[in-house]
């Protein structure tokens, strides 16, 4: 298990005895904000100012590789394949290292928002980065440089995905909403949950079979959602991205109100659909 701290330290533990195995005190000059696992050896941290370094725990307490890639904070990190690792940011950029050189490879144009969040659909052939205004941005693999696609339809920004199945993806959003998204083609499923007073969604997870997402939030709850339907759902039925009637308002606001309204409730909800209001009452 890796931790870090504001204190720039990054502590690796062993989960049996949770006792500390190896420890980096102050290993960044700013407080350090990513970390990630690369094998059993190797881990990632990445700081407040866009430092990225890389620890083999065999070697000391000196990092085998250190580049300053970004403005902003690095705000995650993804081990796309053996050879290549990728990280995001808060500037708006993704950028891939070269894991058997220890150098930076490929880094992407600049976005508008900051990018926060990242995973692999379609058998690892295709990244997507979660961003604060909301799209999800799909690289191809190799080719970070510029995306290839995008699913425009959240209606605020994405700080947390997580691929369920080759297609699926779930999204924590910063409006307190837990969403199912199908790619290729591009569905919103509908909302999984949500937490209290939404609050943003910071964090999620999947357990090994896929069956059970665990969200966090800022309402100080870890809260589960069964997602076993998914698999017997027709997305060919579900509705394209933001799709709303001709006559809307343009506001963004309100537009943004309205989709929110529309989004269907899937089972795991506890809200309901408007036309499941009217299901218990006869027809005249």
């Amino acid at each position: 298990l890796l931790t870090i701290s504001k204190d720039k330290t990054l502590r690796i533990l062993d989960t049996e005895t949770w006792t500390v195995k190896h420890k980096y005190l102050k290993c960044h000059d700013s407080p350090l904000y990513s970390c990630a696992s690369l094998d059993a050896n190797i881990s990632v941290t990445g700081d407040e100012d866009g430092f990225v370094k890389m620890w083999d725990n065999r070697l000391g307490d000196t990092s085998v590789m250190t580049f300053k890639r970004f403005d902003e904070y690095v705000s995650s990190f993804l081990k796309i394949d053996d050879h290549h690792l990728i990280a995001a940011s808060g500037e708006g950029t993704i950028q891939s290292f070269d894991l058997r050189n220890k150098k930076p490879d490929i880094q992407s144009e600049m976005y508008d928002g900051e990018l926060n969040c990242m995973g692999t659909v379609r058998s690892g052939t295709k990244l997507v980065v979660g961003s604060g205004t909301g799209p999800l941005y799909l690289f191809s693999k190799d080719q970070y440089g510029l995306h290839s696609d995008q699913f425009p339809g959240h209606p605020d920004g994405v700080n947390a995905l997580i691929p369920i199945t080759d297609n699926v993806v779930i999204t924590g959003c910063e409006d307190g909403n837990v969403r199912a998204v199908h790619l290729y083609p591009h569905r919103f499923l509908g909302v999984i949950g949500h937490h209290e007073d939404e609050f943003p969604i910071e964090r999620l997870d999947v357990n090994t079979t896929g069956e059970i997402v665990a969200s966090i939030s800022h309402d100080n709850r870890v809260k589960f959602w069964n997602v076993t339907y998914l698999e017997e759902m027709d997305y060919n039925k579900q509705k394209k991205p933001g799709i709303l009637p001709k006559s809307t308002v343009r506001s963004k606001s309100k537009k943004q109100n309205l989709l929110r309204e529309a989004e269907h409730q899937l089972p795991s909800s506890s809200r309901g659909n408007k036309k499941e209001f009217f299901s218990g009452f006869k027809d005249d």
